[in-house]
């Protein structure tokens, strides 16, 4: 692994070498104290990893992440900063994939850096990250950009409904959960609700987030390679309402409900990074799919080595999202209930399973497919649920409860 490190202070420079050559002396390290210097570098040399400080005289770290994005596509890029402005934060956001603040514990920082390795012989982890490393941002619905901008421009916003737009568009809710999931957040544990996350922001900085990159002037292709973004949104937010709807059903547990609603929402965030990627013929997979009624994601690895399942856990996962984004997003097309260690998971693919007119996992139903059970007959519903349940249940070993979770099954 081949990492450029960037920060004007040498003392920082000389304390990270050493952590880095104790602990992982394998990494092959290349440090620079400006980022005039960094570009240089990075025009020249391929990196893996680039880890640069924000605030430096000169080219400042913003400007160093828009060149790497450029200049080294397939790079993971880090922030490791001080107390930066939340401006520049915000207005380098498109650029960064992980925000962390100094200090940072030199052991936690190791692991980080260890979670964005891939393992050489995993060529389709090679090929999502491909996808998604030099990816700036997933888009928004112009249609709800403005519904935005309205309600934020009201006397007295409403939180309520500000966190109801952005839960219907997969563009703002990723952004909205990278940015409450950065080191630069003062949480010790993971924000998984967007009402949480919309409430911790706030009026003030949903404003700013919004401005900082004039959202609104930029023209949105929502047909990007063919993929219609409004008939992913819609599926997204169905997905999404029916797993939290089985989630709370099972647990009564609020948290846990509103984690698989983030997670149903997302769950389908690479297709979107793989239509929108430059260069990528997508449109030729969306259109043999349609054509010769194969499985797309097999049709994705046979013209990429990749699909969308990969890439999506790649994104969520360089985003510093919670571990049960990526696990039930890799997850959601199993078919056995061995393969669904959280409830979590199992909704997801119980819920895009109902709604795709599949079969429920392991058969539950001796083949009875959801198809027959109309997604408004709630009756029926519960009763294959409560069966599905029960079947997962029997297979799992005991746990102990949470001491954050109203019901122990509901832990990720």
């Amino acid at each position: 692994m081949r990492m450029l490190t960037v920060d004007d202070d040498p003392l920082i420079l000389r304390a990270l070498n050493r952590t880095f050559h104790t602990q992982r002396p394998e990494w092959e390290v290349v440090s620079v104290d400006s980022g005039e210097e960094a570009v240089r570098q990075m025009a020249g040399s391929r990196f893996d990893i680039v880890l640069t400080d924000m605030q430096m005289p000169g080219m400042d770290g913003s400007q160093v992440l828009h060149h790497a994005r450029q200049l080294q596509p397939g790079a993971v890029r880090v922030v490791l900063s001080g107390h930066a402005p939340l401006r520049r934060i915000l207005e380098a956001e498109g650029d960064y994939h992980r925000f962390l603040v100094k200090p940072v514990d030199p052991n936690d920082l190791v692991v980080i850096l260890d979670s964005f390795c891939l393992d050489p012989a995993a060529e389709d982890a090679r090929m999502a990250r491909s996808f998604v490393a030099g990816l700036e941002r997933i888009p928004s619905l112009s249609r709800h950009l403005v519904a935005l901008k309205e309600q934020l421009e009201q006397p007295t916003p409403n939180l309520q409904r500000l966190t109801a737009i952005i839960g219907q568009d997969i563009g703002m809710a990723s952004k909205v959960l990278k940015l409450v999931n950065s080191a630069y957040m003062p949480f010790r544990r993971s924000i998984t609700s967007l009402s949480q996350a919309v409430e911790f922001l706030g009026v003030d900085l949903l404003q700013e987030m919004v401005l900082s990159r004039d959202l609104l002037a930029a023209a949105v292709d929502e047909r990007p390679e063919g993929l219609s973004l409004e008939d992913v949104w819609a599926h997204s937010v169905r997905v999404g309402r029916l797993a939290r709807e089985l989630v709370y059903k099972e647990t009564g547990d609020r948290r846990a409900a509103e984690e698989t609603y983030s997670v149903g929402l997302l769950h389908d965030i690479g297709l979107v990074a793989m239509a929108i990627h430059p260069g990528c013929p997508y449109h030729s997979v969306l259109e043999k799919g349609l054509a010769q009624g194969e499985v797309l994601t097999q049709l994705e690895r046979q013209t990429f080595g990749t699909d969308h399942i990969q890439v999506g856990a790649q994104l969520v996962s360089l985003w510093g999202l919670p571990a049960p984004f990526a696990s039930a997003i890799q997850r959601q097309y199993l078919t056995s209930l061995d393969d669904h260690p959280t409830l979590i998971s199992l909704a997801l693919h119980a819920a895009h399973s109902w709604l795709d007119q599949q079969v429920l996992p392991g058969d539950f139903t001796e083949g009875t497919a959801i198809a027959d059970f109309p997604e408004a007959d709630l009756a029926c519903a519960d009763s294959r649920w409560n069966v599905l349940v029960k079947k997962w249940k029997e297979g799992r070993p005991p746990r102990l409860p949470s001491s954050d979770s109203a019901d122990p099954r509901s832990t990720p």
